[in-house]
């Protein structure tokens, strides 16, 4: 026979909790109210004919199934037991200090040795599979098995139970607003936290739930059965030895010494290309290099001296120097025939 595994989930009537709705697994799709209550011994008889016409009202107005359910249990007061601890410990007199203490103290022993019950009163409205649209009228005959849940898509389910539910639950709260007490719809992270505190009512004192939107990732995770997928993953792996690296001695080189740099040696280069200048600015010739004055000047000073005269002395880059205006007498006497070169 072969070994079956049996969960919780196997023994419970819920399917599934989103939407703000209660799926069952034959198919009925719940919406759950809460509403407030009202101590109804403290009312005046006059109050009390008003609340019970108002209450009949109700009841006579409805056309379809109701369910009310009253959950008692003992009050829960760590939240609250909680602050005053963090009040006390924020309070910087010690006098307030001790106070807050002995105040904590008296509600921790007054919940837990007169068991304080908290009330709440909840109405559901159901939505049966047949309303839904989800079996045939055929299959409540006897001896006729209705498909589960798991062979309908759940986004229709819930656009047929939303359709239906919320004028019911409309008309509910303007019923309850007629008697004077407030109502309101349970959203989905309140029915797990109902169904919790239910299922878990030892576990769940002092705790509160996460929000459902806040996981990363699924509750239950499926098992892939195979050879290899069975063998358990080591929470510590033991990390493989790697051999340290031995250190090698490094010997010194003798420094290189620095390599003398060549003597420059003057060759005739090509003046450099002026940089585009802007539109308005005049273009400006590039000055000329002093290989290339050298090589001007002794071309005349050789012209010069084939035809009996000095040399040219150059002159310098800041302008000719100021010389006094020579006299007739020793002006430059222009050559004569005698003093030229024979050709």
């Amino acid at each position: 026979m072969p070994d079956t595994i049996t969960t919780t989930q196997s023994f419970l009537d819920i399917y599934d909790i989103t939407n703000d709705l209660l799926l069952m697994k034959d198919g009925t799709t719940s919406l759950v109210m809460i509403v407030d209550a009202m101590n109804f011994g403290l009312l005046a008889e006059s109050e009390q004919d008003a609340i019970m016409y108002a209450y009949a009202g109700l009841l006579n107005s409805i056309n379809y199934p109701i369910q009310i359910v009253i959950n008692s249990r003992t009050k829960d007061v760590t939240t609250y037991l909680h602050l005053l601890e963090q009040q006390e410990s924020e309070t910087a007199s010690p006098i307030m200090q001790g106070r807050i203490r002995a105040y904590r103290e008296f509600v921790g022993n007054l919940i837990h040795d007169r068991n304080v019950l908290d009330k709440k009163f909840y109405v559901v409205i159901p939505a049966t599979p047949l309303e839904l649209g989800m079996i045939a009228p055929s299959s409540v005959l006897p001896g006729k098995q209705s498909p589960g849940i798991e062979s309908m898509e759940r986004s229709v389910i819930i656009e047929k139970a939303v359709n239906l539910l919320e004028p019911k639950r409309d008309h509910l709260a303007a019923q309850f607003a007629r008697i004077g007490l407030f109502s309101r719809q349970l959203t989905t992270q309140e029915i797990i936290q109902l169904f919790y505190i239910k299922y878990n009512p030892e576990a769940a004192e002092g705790q509160h739930i996460a929000e459902s939107s806040s996981y990363s990732a699924p509750l239950v995770h499926a098992r892939i059965q195979g050879e290899h997928m069975d063998a358990p993953t080591p929470t510590n792996p033991t990390p493989t030895a790697v051999p340290e690296p031995t250190a090698t001695p490094v010997t010194p080189q003798p420094a290189a010494a620095e390599p003398t740099p060549p003597t420059p040696v003057a060759q005739p280069t090509s003046p450099t290309p002026p940089e585009p200048a802007a539109a308005t600015a005049p273009a400006v010739s590039p000055a000329p290099t002093a290989t290339d004055e050298s090589a001007i000047q002794a071309d005349l000073n050789a012209s010069v001296q084939s035809m009996g005269q000095a040399p040219i002395t150059p002159i310098p880059p800041g302008g000719p120097a100021a010389t006094t205006p020579t006299t007739p007498d020793t002006a430059v006497q222009p050559a004569t025939p005698a003093q030229l070169p024979e050709i």
